[in-house]
């Protein structure tokens, strides 16, 4: 029997409700996966925050774990690297202390401030430099929401960090934050590669209230002390790493031109790499965020995706405990889905409960279901939110391909790989082939991937381990039909609705803050 390379490394990787470390070997094979989960803040429509100390602690706690399982199974831990959500921040004092709550991604109260930088600035240009069209999301406006509403809070902030950066903060007393996750901020000029002063001023701050820049690939100062108290070995290395939607595209094997990954999480995306910045002119459809050594991600995201399913189980899970009943699971969501046909009976859903991203870039748009009729029950709700989220991932592959080129392959990850309705519905709706790949835990491979590069067990990221594919999604020829029909439908749906979500989400604003 052969000798077992006892090396491991550990991908950590920090999620909008959830943390995992995940040990892997050297040829990236899923050794042990550990999870913790904590809670989304959203207390009013548009606002979905983070508790950091809550957050913090589950990641370490993963990590412990993580690394007591290498150290019980004989495994060695060379290096952890760590992958995180992109476009949070948070306000910390000169000690590190978090002063609020992190707002992520789907976050979108600074929608205001990003009006007021759209009237004042040119925003195509913001768009060419930074590689992000100007939208509540990005920080410029996000930090100018805290000095307009929360002045003491802003006034006491010694740094603005990414959730990430907060976590590493505490765990080596450094401020530093990785280029990949710098680039998604809209404050990074990317082809400078650095901290724009003028964007800073912005967002209403300069470079001293930002972290200093290292690479995704850099080695961070890990204190002996910590590395004991989480169960790590003395000469273990601790990589900064990068954000989770370019290491996810990492995790699963897209490397090459043609190459594409379809994505649908909690959020959802279509992305490839590239080898320099690409933009989208004029329309600023896409964006494109720093991979690490020269490598770039252009892509495209929508904010609703598994954030859609999970809100339709709550609701009838809140009617379960309500009645005494059994709280329904994903799982028996998307089997109701299943026993209705293509199409939903005619039931469309326009799935925007967080706001939308690409291709509008519309942080006002709301949730539409259209066709609703007495022959409707809770199956049809559930198809269509399914399809709905295929429809908005469509709209988005459509402007990548003019960005990046013609897809070849379209690789999929997400949690729903774990839904073959829901596979076969995104690829019918898309009218592509979707190959499945030997990558369940992409965003932690990919920054256990940079860990190796540190550490250099591999030579390139393009000797990264490879991911294999297990399998092929194809298109259902009658429901390509009737979604080709649909899809129409929805455009137009869209169009027709676009103008009136300024004055509900302003209803919405006005009610909640009464």
């Amino acid at each position: 029997m052969g000798v077992i390379d006892a090396d491991a490394w550990i991908g950590v990787d920090i999620g909008t409700t959830g943390t995992r470390a995940v040990v892997f070997d050297r040829s990236g094979r899923v050794l042990e996966a550990v999870s913790r989960t904590y809670p989304l803040l959203v207390p009013r429509p548009g606002w979905a925050a983070q508790a950091p100390a809550t957050v913090h602690d589950a990641t370490t706690e993963a990590l412990a774990e993580a690394a007591g399982w290498a150290r019980d199974h004989g495994r060695h831990v060379r290096a952890v690297g760590l992958s995180a959500i992109l476009h949070s921040v948070l306000p910390v004092d000169a000690q590190g202390n978090a002063l609020d709550d992190a707002l992520i991604w789907a976050d979108t109260r600074g929608d205001d401030e990003a009006k007021a930088i759209r009237a004042s600035h040119d925003p195509h240009r913001l768009y060419l430099r930074t590689g992000g069209p100007v939208h509540p999301m990005y920080l410029p406006a996000k930090v100018r929401w805290w000095r307009a509403n929360r002045p003491q809070t802003f006034a006491r902030a010694a740094l603005f960090a990414g959730i990430k950066d907060y976590v590493l903060g505490r765990w080596t007393g450094a401020a530093v934050t990785d280029r990949s996750t710098a680039s998604g901020t809209g404050l990074f000029d990317l082809q400078a590669f650095d901290w724009a002063d003028d964007l800073l001023a912005i967002a209403g701050i300069d470079r001293g209230r930002v972290p200093s820049l290292v690479e995704p690939t850099d080695v961070l100062d890990a204190p002996r002390s910590w590395l004991r108290s989480v169960g790590l070995p003395d000469d273990c290395l601790l990589v900064a790493g990068a954000g989770d939607g370019v290491l996810q595209t990492l995790g699963t094997g897209v490397a090459s031109p043609g190459q594409f990954v379809a994505m649908v999480a909690t959020s959802g995306a279509v992305r490839s790499v590239v080898d320099h910045p690409v933009t989208d002119g004029a329309q600023a459809r896409t964006w494109c965020y720093y991979l690490a050594e020269g490598r770039w991600v252009a892509g495209a995201a929508i904010n609703n995706a598994g954030i859609v399913l999970a809100w339709l189980r709550d609701q009838w899970a809140a009617i379960a405990r309500a009645t005494g009943g059994r709280e329904p699971t994903l799982d028996e969501v998307t089997a109701w889905a299943a026993e209705v046909g293509p199409g939903a009976g005619g039931l469309l859903f326009l799935p925007y409960l967080a706001g939308e991203r690409a291709p509008g870039w519309n942080a006002r748009a709301r949730g539409t279901i259209v066709g609703l009729s007495l022959a409707h029950d809770h199956r049809h709700l559930a198809r269509a939110t399914l399809e709905g989220v295929g429809y908005r991932m469509r709209t988005i592959l459509e402007p990548m391909e003019e960005v990046a080129g013609n897809a070849n392959e379209i690789r999929i990850a997400g949690g729903f790989i774990r839904s073959p309705l829901w596979m076969q519905v995104v690829a019918s709706v898309l009218g592509r082939d979707l190959t499945l790949v030997d990558s369940p835990e992409a965003s932690s491979l990919g920054a256990a991937i940079l860990a190796m590069r540190a550490t250099g067990d591999i030579e390139s990221l393009e000797a990264a381990p490879r991911v294999g594919a297990i399998g092929t999604v194809t298109p259902d020829p009658r429901a390509r039909a009737a979604y080709d029909d649909l899809y129409a439908q929805y455009r137009a749906i869209h169009a027709a609705m676009a103008p009136h979500w300024d004055a509900i989400s302003a209803w919405q604003a006005a009610r909640a803050e009464g």
